[in-house]
């Protein structure tokens, strides 16, 4: 008898929990590949896996949107018309 088991029958974890950590690897919504968000370049790291999926599925970007100005309106006057 071991002193490090201390007699009990320990044993190794099956493959699916070693392997627990990439089953939750989220997947990207417009592609539906596994990645890690914190290699993610997307502003919304949670559901896509880079920018250019964002930019895809959405048509803009979240950053581009933080960074947009309001066009402003040109004043027309009112012109009568006769």
């Amino acid at each position: 008898m071991s002193t490090i088991t201390d007699g009990r029958d320990e044993q190794a974890p099956p493959n699916s929990a070693r392997d627990a950590e990439i089953v939750k690897m989220p997947k990207c919504t417009r592609c539906n590949l596994a990645y890690l968000p914190s290699k993610s370049t997307s502003a919304l790291r949670l559901t896509y896996c880079s920018f250019l999926c964002e930019l895809g599925d959405l048509g803009f970007s979240m950053a581009g949107l933080e960074h947009m100005e309001r066009a402003k309106k040109a004043d027309t006057e009112a012109v009568a018309v006769e």
